[in-house]
């Protein structure tokens, strides 16, 4: 089963933004290095439709929406990432972009 999630462009670059807030610190405990790595996957591949969308961008598609497709474990994975990132001291529109992206995974992994 595959999630599906929508997001405009700048839903895109608020979530690769908080992408590099969270610390890089290594750890020794198997959960958190499994999650770091499945997180590291989605990132990348959030950043790359970023690079996409900011270079075919102009004015007729900047409110367009991009697809994006995830595994049930990438999609499980981000949303536990957004309910750890609301606590993080960011603008109210990431904050709320993370939201609206977490809310949006548990409705579709529930």
């Amino acid at each position: 089963m595959k999630i599906k999630l929508k997001l405009s462009e700048k839903q895109i670059n608020a979530l690769v933004y908080s992408f590099g807030v969270i610390a890089k610190t290594p750890t020794k405990d198997r959960a958190v290095k499994v999650a770091r790595s499945v997180i590291d996957k989605v990132a990348l591949k959030f950043k790359k439709k970023q690079l996409d969308v900011q270079q075919g961008g102009n004015l007729f598609t900047r409110d367009k929406k991009h697809c994006f497709t995830l595994e049930i474990v990438e999609a499980h994975y981000l949303e536990q990432f957004t309910i750890l990132m609301s606590e993080h001291p960011l603008n109210d529109y990431d904050r709320n972009v993370l939201r609206f992206i977490g809310n949006n995974l548990n409705q579709q992994l529930a």
